[in-house]
């Protein structure tokens, strides 16, 4: 039930390019709706959980981050992706490259100069909180900064992709090539 309901938001949501914060902020998600999804890996920093795609225009995940721990920076080689923070806090730090603009147009690609990333902004959301990353605002890493509470955040990805870039920390001059992989399909182990 909640698969199907999630493949009509996302065509509701497709229908309203813009104001997809503003959609995604009115659509309650009760813990009850996500917590089949929600399978924690002490061992990993965080995992992806699919709920949902239909593998051509949206993917819905479910990360579950362990405490104190982080994502690698990465980019989003899609139109962007809408988090919503279930459970806990999410901390987002965005990084764009020293020598690089960032591009108000999507279409102008950056060429791979060498260069570290600089880190722009470092926000925490809480739950309830909504944040839309799309490569043109730049790159990040997300994680859990509390030491001893777990986190829990819904990630909206439009269109599906299966690769993206990510770099180890902000010193790393060139991205490496990384496979989107899902710890989880559907609330069951893959």
């Amino acid at each position: 039930m909640l698969q199907r309901f999630y493949y009509e938001f996302f065509q509701i949501l497709n229908r309203f390019t813009g104001t997809g914060i503003t959609v995604y902020r009115r659509v309650r998600f009760e813990e009850s709706d996500w917590a089949p999804y929600a399978l924690f890996d002490s061992s990993r920093n965080y995992t992806r959980n699919l709920i949902a795609t239909d593998h051509e225009t949206f993917t819905l995940l479910l990360l579950c981050w362990n405490p104190n721990r982080e994502s690698p920076i990465h980019d989003h080689p899609c139109d962007g992706c809408w988090m919503k923070v279930c459970r806990g806090q999410v901390q987002e730090c965005r990084y764009v490259d020293n020598d690089s603009p960032i591009y108000a147009n999507e279409e102008e690609k950056r060429e791979e100069k060498g260069t570290s990333l600089q880190c722009i902004s470092n926000q925490t959301a809480s739950e309830g909180d909504i944040v839309f990353i799309q490569d043109s605002l730049g790159y990040h890493k997300i994680g859990n900064p509390s030491k001893t509470t777990l986190a829990v955040s819904l990630h909206l990805y439009a269109p599906p992709f299966q690769t993206c870039r990510i770099w180890y920390n902000e010193n790393c001059k060139k991205p490496i090539q990384s496979s989107i992989c899902h710890y989880s399909e559907y609330g069951k182990l893959v």
